[in-house]
Order: C-alpha cells, then sequence, then structure tokens
C-alpha cells in the first residue's frame, strides 16, 4: 500500500512551525519564544526496485524530478516532472527529487512502484536515511502538507442579546472554526472566551478580533469549508456580511453585531477512548470524564500544554501527558509526533524550550517510549538528533559534572521559591537519569554511549556527596549557597529518579512530604510527582481526598474542562487570573488531566514491567473508594480490572501479565478472567 513519504522529521518540523505561529493574544498574533525550524526546501528521495514493469504514477508537494536505471550516468533516464511513467520489467533505481518552499517536500508514488517506509531520503548532503511517514496517509488526494483533523458542527445552548452584542454559549469548552454571518457592513467586535467574563471583557479577552465583514461567501473565497455552512443555522439567500475564523479555544463568544448569527466546528483528532474508569463515587467518575475530555481536546498535531494561551508544545507538559495518553488513548504516533517536534533539527544551539530540565525530560522521554512501545525502528530514526542533543548538553557540563545555567538558560522545574546558586539539585538529579537514558538506548541501537553510563554513575554519586544532608536526611536545593534550604520538588525528583534507600526515602516522605512546613506545591504540574511518590509510598487515601477536594471543587464552579491551576480559596471571576492578568489562565491544561494516569496506574495497578508489556504487574489498591472498573490499554488489547471490598476480577487480552493480591502473584493467561477473593 502506498503512502506519502518525507524525509524523516520534516513532518513534525512543518506542522510544528505553523503551530507555533499559529497563537494569538490580546489582539494580536504571539510569536513563540524559543528556537524553530524550517523543513528543508529540496530532498531527493531513491529506493531500488526489482518490477514486473508498468506504469509508475508519481505526486509531490511541490516540483520534482525523476531519474531511473542502473548506478551508473550512462544506465539513467531523465523524466522530469512526469506524473506518469511506463517502465519495462527489471531491477531499477528511481530516484525523485522534491523541491517544496511553499511546504515541505513530500512523494507520493503508486502503480508499478510504491512509496513507503522502505524508502531512502537525504537534503542533498548525502546524509541517506529511512523516510518518514505515517498509516494515516495513504490517499493521494490528501497531502501531508494538510493535518487530517477531523470536523463536527456544533451548535450554541444559548443565545443572549446584550446592549452592545450578542453572547453565545456553546456550554462547554470546544475548539472550533467558526463563521458570523448577518453582519452589518460595518467592524465587528469577536472576542472568544473560556469564560462567560472574558467574552465580555474588551480590554482583557485573550483571543478577540476587529474585523469589517465581506459581503461575499466566506465559502465561495475558499477562506471557510462548505460543511460549516450547511444547515438551519445559516438561511438560504442570506445577503448580510460574513467573517470567519481559524479554530480558537472557547466556550462563549462575543460579537458586538446585535444581528450576528455564528456556525462552529469542533476540530479534533479521531482518537479512541481505549481507557476506562468508574467507580462507586460519581464525583470521581465526573473527574475522570473530564479529564479524559480535557486531555482530548489538547491531544492535536502534537501534545499540547493548553489550547487557548500556552497553545504551544512545551517539554516537560508533554512528558506528563505522555503518562495520560498510555491510560487513555494509547496512541502511539501523537507521542512520536511530539517527541520528534520538540527534538527540532540540526544544528541544535539552545536547550528544548530554552530549559534545560526541558531537555533532560526529552532524552528520558525517549527511552520511556520505547520502553512502552517496543519501537527500535523509532529509536534509530531520531538517535542522529539525539546525539546532537547530548553533544550539545555535554559540551556545557562543567569540570564537576555537573550542568550549571548559561546565558539564555532557563532553570525552571517548577513555580517555586527553590534556592537556584550555582548547580540546582532538581536538574541534576534529571540529567544523571537523562544520561543513563542516552546509554540506555545506545545499547539497544548499537552505538557508543561516549562514557554517559559512567557519567550517570558518577554524578549520582556528587549528589549524594553534595545535596544530600545528612542531619537533615533530606535533600537540599544548592550546596554552593550554604543555605541548606529544602524544597518537595529536589525531594520528590529524588524518590522518583535517584536510586534511595527505602530508609532515605522513608525519611523524605516523613520529613519533607508529610511536612507541613515545607512550602506546599501549587501547580497541578508538580501534583503530578507528589501524587505519585504519596501512591508508592502506600498513602491509601490522599489520591481520592485530593480528587475530591481539588478537582471536585473545581468542577462545582461550573468547570467544563480542567484548570491550569486552581486555588479552592478564591471566588467567581478570580479564578481565571493568572501572570498578573483576569482571564490569562488556562481553563483547558493537558497537565491537570492526571487523575486517568494516577487512577490507572495506582488504582487499577496496571503497570508496564518489560520491553512493550513483555512482561507486566496488575496490582490494584481500593484506596479510599468502595469499588471501582475500568481497563487500561496495553499493545495488542486491553487489561480489565474490577475491584470491590470482596474480590478482585482481571481479564487480560494478552500474556505477560502477573495480579498481585497481598503480596500473592498470579499469574494472567489472555482472555480468561482471574478472580481472587479478598
Amino acid at each position: 500500500m502506498s503512502k506519502w513519504i518525507w524525509k524523516f522529521g520534516e513532518f513534525e518540523v512543518y506542522h510544528n512551525l505553523l503551530l507555533h505561529n499559529r497563537r494569538q493574544q490580546y489582539g494580536y498574533p504571539e510569536p513563540v519564544v524559543w528556537k524553530l525550524y524550517a523543513p528543508e526546501p529540496v530532498v531527493n528521495f531513491r529506493k531500488k526496485v526489482t518490477t514486473d514493469g508498468g506504469v509508475v504514477r508519481i505526486r509531490a508537494c511541490g516540483d520534482f524530478s525523476t531519474t531511473i536505471g542502473g548506478d551508473m550516468p550512462w544506465e539513467q533516464t531523465k523524466y522530469g516532472g512526469q506524473p506518469e511513467i511506463t517502465l519495462k520489467p527489471g531491477t531499477v533505481t528511481i530516484s525523485i527529487r522534491v523541491a517544496g518552499t511553499g511546504t515541505f517536500p513530500c512523494l507520493f508514488v503508486d502503480g508499478a512502484i510504491e512509496s513507503d517506509e522502505s524508502w531512502e531520503a537525504d537534503d542533498l548532503s548525502q546524509d541517506w536515511a529511512p523516510v518518514g511517514c505515517y498509516d494515516c496517509f495513504q490517499n493521494p488526494e490528501k497531502t501531508p502538507e494538510v493535518f487530517p483533523f477531523s470536523y463536527e458542527k456544533i451548535d450554541y445552548v444559548k443565545k443572549e442579546i446584550l446592549s452592545d452584542g450578542v453572547l453565545f454559549d456553546f456550554g462547554k469548552e470546544t475548539f472550533a472554526r467558526t463563521v458570523f454571518f448577518g453582519l452589518k457592513d460595518e467592524k465587528v467586535s469577536v472576542r472568544f472566551g473560556e469564560s462567560r467574563e472574558e467574552a465580555l471583557d474588551p480590554k482583557w479577552c485573550v483571543i478577540r478580533f476587529e474585523d469589517t465583514p465581506r459581503k461575499t461567501n466566506p465559502a465561495d473565497e475558499g477562506v471557510c469549508p462548505e460543511s460549516i455552512l450547511d444547515g438551519s443555522m445559516l438561511p438560504k439567500g442570506e445577503s448580510g456580511g460574513t467573517l470567519s475564523y481559524d479554530p480558537h479555544a472557547f466556550r462563549y463568544i462575543f460579537a458586538s453585531d446585535k444581528g450576528a448569527e455564528v456556525s462552529a466546528e469542533y476540530e479534533y483528532l479521531p482518537l479512541e477512548y481505549r481507557g476506562e474508569f468508574r467507580c462507586n463515587e460519581e464525583i470521581i467518575n465526573r473527574v475522570w470524564d473530564v479529564a479524559a475530555y480535557t486531555f482530548h481536546l489538547n491531544s492535536r498535531e502534537f501534545l499540547l500544554d493548553g489550547i487557548k494561551r500556552d497553545r504551544w508544545v512545551w517539554s516537560a507538559d508533554a512528558y506528563q501527558s505522555l503518562f495520560v495518553n498510555r491510560y487513555l488513548f494509547f496512541d502511539r504516533e501523537l507521542e512520536k509526533r511530539t517527541l520528534i517536534a520538540l527534538g527540532g533539527k540540526s544544528p541544535f544551539k539552545m536547550h528544548i524550550n530554552t530549559i534545560m530540565d526541558y531537555t533532560f525530560f526529552w532524552i528520558i522521554s525517549l527511552y520511556d517510549y520505547f520502553y512502552t512501545y517496543g519501537d527500535e525502528d523509532f529509536l534509530n530514526q531520531i538517535f542522529p538528533q539525539l546525539d546532537e542533543i547530548m553533544s550539545f548538553c555535554l559540551g556545557r557540563t562543567d569540570e564537576d559534572g555537573f550542568m550549571r545555567e548559561k546565558p539564555g538558560d532557563w532553570i525552571f522545574i517548577d513555580w517555586a521559591d527553590m534556592d537556584k546558586t550555582g548547580a540546582l539539585c532538581g536538574e541534576q538529579i534529571l540529567y544523571a537519569r537523562a544520561l543513563e537514558s542516552y546509554s540506555d538506548i545506545c545499547r539497544i541501537t548499537g552505538n557508543d554511549d561516549r562514557g554517559c553510563r559512567q557519567r550517570a554513575n558518577l554524578l549520582r554519586e556528587a549528589i549524594f556527596r553534595y545535596f544530600y544532608d545528612t542531619e537533615k536526611k533530606v535533600f537540599i536545593d544548592s550546596y554552593e549557597s550554604g543555605k541548606r534550604n529544602v524544597t518537595r520538588h529536589s525531594n520528590i525528583l529524588a524518590c522518583l529518579f535517584l536510586d534511595c534507600s527505602e530508609e532515605q526515602k522513608k525519611e523524605i516522605y516523613e520529613r519533607v512530604i508529610l511536612n507541613d512546613e515545607v512550602a506546599q506545591i501549587t501547580t497541578p504540574y508538580f501534583k503530578f510527582y507528589e501524587n505519585q511518590v504519596h501512591c508508592m509510598a502506600g498513602n491509601t487515601k490522599l489520591l481520592e481526598e485530593s480528587i475530591r477536594n481539588y478537582y471536585g471543587s473545581m468542577l462545582a464552579t461550573g468547570a467544563t474542562t480542567l484548570y491550569e491551576e486552581y486555588d479552592p480559596e478564591k471566588t467567581g471571576a478570580e479564578h481565571y487570573a493568572m501572570y498578573g492578568n483576569p482571564y490569562e489562565k488556562s481553563l483547558c491544561h493537558a497537565w491537570s488531566a492526571s487523575p486517568i494516569y494516577l487512577l490507572g496506574c495506582y488504582r487499577m495497578g496496571v503497570k508496564n514491567t518489560g520491553r512493550s508489556y513483555s512482561t507486566f504487574d496488575v496490582r490494584p489498591v481500593l484506596g479510599d473508594m468502595k469499588s471501582f472498573s475500568g481497563k487500561v490499554p496495553v499493545p495488542g488489547g486491553c487489561v480489565k480490572v474490577s475491584v470491590n471490598e470482596e474480590e478482585v476480577r482481571v481479564l487480560s487480552e494478552i500474556w505477560g501479565g502477573t495480579l498481585w493480591v497481598k503480596e500473592r502473584a498470579y499469574p494472567l493467561e489472555a482472555g480468561v478472567e482471574t478472580v481472587v477473593a479478598l
């Protein structure tokens, strides 16, 4: 079966470039704040084939020129840009050079020769490598320069005529392209709001426009698909002006023309919900459902941070989203696209997103991806870029093995008051895991790890020597300042990524995590990691309490998606403020979907323990619930888990699993339900 093919990584680079130049803020485009990469303008594709002869059909995004023949110039025939070529039987090498300066060079060949992953590509630097392709691009008429979203017409649930215009309420947060019609021939203010207050605020609404309506049908101008204009919302013979907008995030839309009507189409990635969870508490069920919808909205070309503000791809946020994806969609290609886009291209000159820890999370994510899916081909394809990024890191490592801030770096970890003097503990912990992940990938791909395993071991020893306070029995942020400052962040990362002894973990848990005198974590981003530590420590009630109190009270405010951050002490429109602006907070943020992962991993208890689930454990924990049931996606099927106060039931569709109940192991047979009394 023929597929569209391209130089590996160029599809992601192209769509990443488009994505990061679409963000709007306060009436203007908001350019990205880190280095972006552009596609190669010319790419050569080749393959040596043996055919029975016949017609070869060629399509390309861009101009192309075809050469077919043997290895020597006098054995070759040039066909230029002919879309069809007739071949005689035999063995030939087909070479097609494509130039696409307005898009990215990609190619579709069918007939006697087919384009697929067996081809090679080169940007004319004689660096041939396997092409990139996805199974969804098998239609020659649907080119990869247009991302294959799906669309569904949606209607508003309420229309409110106000003194200065009209307000449309779509009932819940969505992401849709819109057409306004029936407009007068004068400038119209259009404001997209995640909240009613935002849509009505002409000064602080984040996504807003002021435009003069067109007098012609937008579908006729090619600025809007015909499908969005179908249906009863667009009266036949409508003669008023129209405005159309690319997809944006909103629940409410305000238009300053009282006669305005609007039609909208939800734009989404057609993903299968493979994970499920239901328990005896409706509030936890609602949180799971809203988390799933929130995550789906942010699962697009790549895993986004939020669909309104920060409509960008951030590495550490994506790292958390990978966990959620594996318990909801288990979509491998979504993860691949995200990792390729974040990795950028050569030359690599700055940390990913300019943030040191985000580079480390990207490297760690690559090994986690392989461990989950067993995709060795992807590791081989991404390795040249990984190798360059590791070279960048090694070149910025100080003589003592620590990584410190350099000009242009952002030392982040989290929004918290940390002592970032000199080498920051959390950064070194992540760097050690990144070095180890790189070494593991080198072992899998047959490459020299350049001593990174040894570097990782030495760095771990140095972290314990310089950052572990033997008196406090916890980790400090910085040894260079002399302040011995203790935060939850460094100690949580130590529990998750360092080889701490069980005694050390116990001391950290009691002296830091359960210690109210240590400053609390205020972001759901790092609560994700803290909740992991709670679950690993066997604290069986805190997860449900967190879901009820934090997310449950968020939903009680009327939230239809999960917020970037939430403070139960705030009221009304105070919930929408962030970064000093009244509506800057994202009300649909991917990292807040973490209950899907936490309930799947630490309540249903399904966890991969081998390459691509060749072995896996099921360790159900009822926690503070009376019963639950659900399923976790795995390669080739799912694992269904049902627990109440009397028994555990597990049905796996694949081999390799072990059910653990009260420290006793029960091997799971594929297709056979295992029942254990409690």
